[in-house]
């Protein structure tokens, strides 16, 4: 994760940053949460700063989890432990996104079972992930790395799983958490 966290600081003043994060069926995805927390506080920074011009983040979902839950595909996140939600740190990032001016938030079919970094029009990373077979959890043993040149092919490829991903995703508009009495955007109206 470190790694990834470089490649953020990288990123040259008005890139752009797309993740595609796998979420598996079974819900769970047992990533460093400290790491995470600490790349999300980069490219909140990087956003503030305006070296981010634009941060998409896509949650992608299994395919029969996402036909089997109505709410998701209509653009609601939830957070918990069960299929068709994502975890604590996830979801309090995505809340965060959903209130900072040019960070878009997507759920979508998963094109791709892993996690995905593009930065900017010439690199990328990609989360190696082992799973539990006791659990079906997910944690991460490496991340790859690709940059064009000279691996403008690859790079490519994973460009274009981003365009068929962003064909059928949707926007997310709610995001709700096991604690909350009522959901997060519809406090916002209140």
């Amino acid at each position: 994760m470190e790694g990834v966290i470089e490649q953020v600081r990288s990123l040259k003043p008005g890139s752009d940053l797309t993740t595609m994060f796998y979420v598996s069926a079974e819900g769970v995805n047992r990533y460093n949460d400290a790491k995470r927390q600490e790349l999300y506080g980069v490219i909140l920074e990087k956003m503030k700063q305006g070296t981010i011009r634009e941060y998409k983040r896509i949650m992608c979902f299994d395919h029969d989890v996402l036909a089997n839950d109505s709410e998701l595909r209509s653009g609601i996140l939830r957070v918990g432990e069960e299929p068709g939600t994502i975890d604590r740190v996830s979801g309090d990032h995505c809340r965060v996104l959903m209130e900072t001016r040019g960070c878009f938030l997507f759920v979508a079919p998963a094109v791709f079972r892993g996690v995905v970094v593009l930065c900017g029009p010439d690199k990328l990373s990609l989360n190696i992930d082992m799973v539990d077979q006791a659990t079906g959890g997910r944690k991460t043993a490496g991340v790859m790395f690709f940059h064009d040149p000279p691996n403008e092919e690859i790079v490519e490829q994973f460009r274009q799983m981003e365009r068929a991903t962003e064909r059928r995703m949707v926007a997310v508009h709610k995001i709700r958490f096991p604690d909350d009495a009522t959901p997060i955007a519809d406090r916002a109206a209140v």
